[in-house]
């Protein structure tokens, strides 16, 4: 449904300078004034500036805040190049991504190093457009007046995405789908948070907010023992049958 536009990362300062695109802005900031709070920890790190300020990290409950941006943005603390994030491994509490996925060539690369950069317990918050509204559907038709918003990439669905997180160790938490036009005219509505709801697809909505954590299973190493050992669980039963056999002698 989206006109994409090749090439590593995208730039949607065009779009984002239009009067609609400032309200869905405005509108957007409500639903991160309910997943922001929810962020703990030390560090916290945006991915992307989108139309936000920096008073957005400001809104968390983690101590440091970061601003990673990609093309030539001069306001971001770092400039990566939209897929290898120049952090160490599993340094990060929190991850906040203001449609990151739709500005990069690789959604799932970008995701895959999140998941790189996140402690075992790290949290994130995606925003991203819904593929399957009918505003992203207006975005692809002809003689349009206002700039349109052509993306990097196809954003994934609200499902795809829950199926990436879960390939990823995360486990989503939070849902909300909110947009400007049909059906909720400039609101947004909660799902709830049990695993059936989560998997709802937003098809007529204009974008979503998802917020996961991270559940990294605890991998515990099987020791082989050494050819020819005997087992001491093997050498306790031999013990006790000759025990039993001379108490009935």
């Amino acid at each position: 449904m989206f006109r994409f536009l090749p090439g590593k990362y995208t730039d949607c300062a065009e779009w984002l300078s239009s009067a609609r695109a400032r309200l869905f802005v405005q509108y957007e900031r409500r639903v991160l004034d309910q997943l922001l709070p929810q962020l703990t920890g030390y560090r916290c790190v945006q991915i992307g500036q989108w139309g936000h300020d920096r008073s957005l990290l400001g809104s968390t409950s983690t101590l440091c805040q970061w601003q990673l941006g990609y093309g030539k943005t001069r306001t971001a603390d770092v400039r990566f190049d939209g897929r290898h994030l120049p952090l160490a491994t599993a340094s990060v509490d929190a991850l906040i991504l203001t449609h990151a996925l739709e500005q990069v060539a690789e959604p799932h690369a970008l995701l895959r190093e999140c998941a790189r950069v996140l402690n075992a317990r790290g949290q994130v918050v995606i925003l991203a457009f819904n593929p399957l509204s009918l505003w992203a559907l207006r975005q692809s038709l002809p003689m349009r007046r206002t700039p349109a918003f052509r993306p990097c990439s196809a954003p994934p669905s609200a499902s795809r995405l829950y199926d990436w997180l879960r390939l990823l160790e995360f486990e989503p938490e939070r849902l909300i789908r909110y947009g400007l036009g049909f059906p909720f005219f400039g609101g947004y509505h909660r799902v709830g948070e049990d695993r059936r709801s989560a998997r709802t697809i937003a098809w007529c909505a204009q974008a979503y907010g998802l917020a996961a954590r991270r559940q990294v299973a605890p991998r515990t190493p099987i020791r082989k023992a050494l050819p020819g050992a005997r087992k001491p669980a093997a050498v306790g039963l031999a013990h006790r049958a000759s025990h039993r056999v001379r108490c009935r002698r």
